[in-house]
């Protein structure tokens, strides 16, 4: 039963709210168009930096967030780049980017740089630099949500059934990708904090999807039986504690639950 305790949302919902909102559909494609700008306005940049170096770095905001021009800048969708209004302020996902990007280079040129260092326990350590970059939190979403947490704002708003749902649509785009964990760890982790929050039906809805995603794993059923005793549903506690016995009998403490759980002779 290797429960996982409070949720680590850590400051992931500042950087999120900062910037931009999630997108299901219609991955960045990044023009092809073999055009250079004329760089006006730039805020944090320095202003004499290159334009083919300033179209890179967009470049990589786009990646890293899964988005599209469009998105911080003023200009029609599939209109020639020549067209947009690239130096115009009007957008808020265009002023939200600056201040993140004065954040990245806080981040890579004071922070990481007055970090204390203890000699080499590897042969690299000396020479390889931690750098941070939009894809470090974002990893394609413009949002830098955990899975947790993307499932936990749908459960709120939409009920358990929803977030089932909202679940499938991310896995199946996603999946394969570092932009959410999918590994049972994380519907587990969830189903445990909704636990601690007094919602049981919805924490027994996140570990019946566990157990659907994960049903040679013992830890799904361990944790659907420990949602479904909350419930008061006894029988199919046992039960599913008693399959995951069959997958793992040297889970701790899983006999004693089964005991506890069958009649008195």
């Amino acid at each position: 039963m290797r429960r996982i305790p409070s949720w680590p949302f850590c400051a992931l919902p500042s950087i999120g709210g900062a910037v931009l909102t999630l997108m299901l559909v219609n991955p960045v494609v990044l023009p092809a168009q073999q055009w250079t700008p004329e760089i006006k306005n730039l805020k944090v940049l320095p202003e004499d930096t290159p334009p083919r170096q300033v179209v890179g770095i967009m470049r990589g905001f786009a990646i890293g967030l899964g988005v599209r021009c469009t998105y911080c800048h003023v200009g029609e969708e599939g209109a020639p780049l020549s067209t947009y209004d690239f130096a115009s302020d009007e957008k808020l996902t265009k002023r939200k980017a600056r201040v993140m990007l004065g954040m990245v280079q806080d981040i890579n040129g004071k922070y990481l740089t007055e970090l204390p260092t203890e000699h080499a326990a590897h042969e690299h350590a000396a020479t390889t630099r931690l750098q941070v970059r939009c894809s470090t939190c974002h990893r394609g979403q413009p949002r830098p949500l955990t899975l947790a947490q993307a499932l936990t704002a749908v459960i709120e708003e939409h009920g358990a059934d929803s977030a089932v749902t909202y679940y499938r649509g991310l896995r199946e785009r996603f999946y394969g990708r570092d932009t959410y964990d999918f590994s049972e760890n994380s519907l587990n982790g969830l189903g445990y904090q909704l636990l601690g929050n007094t919602r049981p039906q919805d924490a027994v809805a996140v570990f019946r999807l566990n157990v659907e995603m994960y049903p040679e794993s013992a830890n799904p059923y361990d944790s659907l039986a420990d949602g479904l005793k909350a419930v008061g549903d006894s029988a199919g506690a046992l039960e599913n504690y008693q399959k995951a016995f069959a997958i793992d009998p040297t889970m701790r403490g899983l006999q004693a639950r089964i005991d506890s759980l069958l009649p008195t002779p």
